[in-house]
């Protein structure tokens, strides 16, 4: 079963910093037609830090389908990428967690407006 967007699954994610490969959660972007299309997911890294800045969307219990297990999480806008699909988990294709369809959009326009500084008009 695929996953959809807004769903946060988690695969060992590169960090630009270090080169390394660290285990991350992660929230799904892409459409599940990219899924079938070349079997990966493109998916923007989640973090429990508390930083603060222009690539910060941080996420309340209220833009989640369950409540949120870490206490303090966001998505780091700015970090994003695709995973092959084999590397995603959990591997029963059941996201860990799911944004709700507000939150999702609100993902995108922050996306949009942080990364690509792209504004709706």
């Amino acid at each position: 079963m695929p996953f959809h967007p807004g769903d946060i699954v988690s695969f060992d994610f590169p960090m630009p910093s270090t080169g390394r490969y660290l285990t991350h959660s992660a929230v799904v972007l892409s459409c599940t037609e990219v899924h079938q299309h070349d079997n990966i997911y493109v998916c923007a890294m989640m973090s429990s830090n508390n930083s603060n800045d222009r690539f910060t969307f941080k996420l309340d219990d209220s833009m989640l389908q369950n409540v949120n297990s870490k206490g303090c999480s966001q998505v780091r806008c700015h970090l994003i990428t695709y995973v092959d699909a084999v590397h995603v988990r959990p591997a029963n294709g059941s996201p860990y967690n799911r944004l709700t369809k507000q939150a999702l959009k609100m993902l995108f326009t922050h996306i949009n407006t942080t990364v690509f500084d792209w504004q709706v008009h």
